[in-house]
């Protein structure tokens, strides 16, 4: 019997900090891997293939005539396959974006991107899976109406080894507030820099760290935006996750704006080390721990004074306890791989 993870599309971001935890979990299995992922991960048995249709489509025949009956298929990019295979088929659902009422997406918009490619993908390849898994109770909810009365539905707990981490109180900040997230329409970013420039306004200027590559700053325009307006922002990118995520321990606080989110992974990562965290009133901001402050995201002023608010009180609310991280989960990653082989 052999065991073989799909992972081929997963090469940033949300995508591929869950395909770490799972080399990092079990790395004697056979990881297929974008092509992008060369020289960037080392797994033992690795295959790395080109992410183009002609090229996914060849491989899949391949797999189809070479798998048996006893072995495992494990889609870890989210999508189900366009061909059955005799073969155990799982799928990790973690891309909404695919359906259009979702992101809410203009339907002709929507007709002629690449999520509608997704979307049919999804379509003609739902008879080909044997069991769906999801890693958040909001993409549960999602799937659970595409799939209809499909009964072989589980979430995993990828959560289960996050811990607070305890830092030094009195410790030199270098940022007020981070906002940690691409430069996707969804992401926001303009309600954040419309609340920085109308707080400039104010005399009031926090240095906010973005998270955005060379090329995401230059279509911002990054350096003009922030002359121009005399804002505080700053902006830090690394694809190694460890250094990324070290960068939270210079931060007082998490303000996340994204209208759409499955998991959110940032406000998960926030409350690990600990920072003030500004969220959304939207279903997915509240999946595993309770922001400090909630706005109403269709209002610009609703953020500007949580940010205010924020300053004011130096990052505490009086009163306030932060909760505990929750997570209910049907099982956990560390027994993924004896429930699903």
């Amino acid at each position: 019997m052999k065991t073989y993870f799909y992972s081929i599309g997963l090469h940033k971001e949300g995508g591929l900090n869950i395909l770490k935890k799972f080399i990092k979990e079990n790395n004697n299995y056979i990881y297929i891997l974008d092509k992008r992922l060369k020289g960037k991960i080392t797994v033992k048995n690795s295959i790395f293939k080109s992410n183009n249709f002609f090229s996914i489509f060849i491989f899949l025949i391949y797999l189809k005539l070479k798998l048996k009956k006893e072995d495992n298929l494990i889609f870890l990019n989210g999508l189900p396959p366009i061909l059955g295979f005799k073969c155990n088929v799982s799928v990790t659902f973690q891309n909404a974006n695919l359906f259009r009422e979702f992101y809410k997406v203009n339907t002709v918009r929507w007709l002629f991107s690449k999520d509608f490619l997704r979307y049919l993908d999804f379509k003609l390849g739902l008879n080909n899976v044997d069991n769906w898994f999801v890693f958040s109770p909001l993409s549960k909810i999602i799937l659970s109406k595409h799939l209809k009365n499909y009964i072989n539905l589980k979430t995993i707990n990828i959560f289960e080894n996050y811990q607070s981490i305890n830092l030094d109180t009195n410790q030199n900040y270098s940022y007020d507030f981070i906002y940690p997230a691409s430069l996707m329409n969804h992401k926001n970013h303009k309600l954040l820099i419309d609340v920085l420039i109308e707080l400039s306004k104010k005399n009031i200027y926090p240095k906010v760290l973005l998270t955005l590559s060379d090329k995401e700053k230059k279509k911002l325009d990054f350096n003009k935006l922030k002359n121009k307006h005399k804002i505080n922002l700053f902006n830090f990118y690394d694809r190694d996750q460890q250094r990324f995520q070290n960068i939270y321990k210079q931060c007082k606080a998490l303000v996340y704006i994204s209208s759409n989110e499955t998991i959110a992974l940032p406000i998960i990562e926030a409350s690990m080390y600990n920072l003030f965290i500004i969220a959304p009133k939207l279903p997915y901001s509240e999946q595993f721990i309770k922001p400090d402050l909630s706005f109403d995201i269709n209002e610009k002023n609703d953020l500007l004074k949580c940010i205010e608010i924020c300053l004011k009180n130096n990052f505490k609310l009086n009163n306030h306890k932060k909760e505990n991280f929750k997570f209910k989960s049907n099982i956990t990653l560390n027994n993924f791989f004896n429930h699903i082989l």
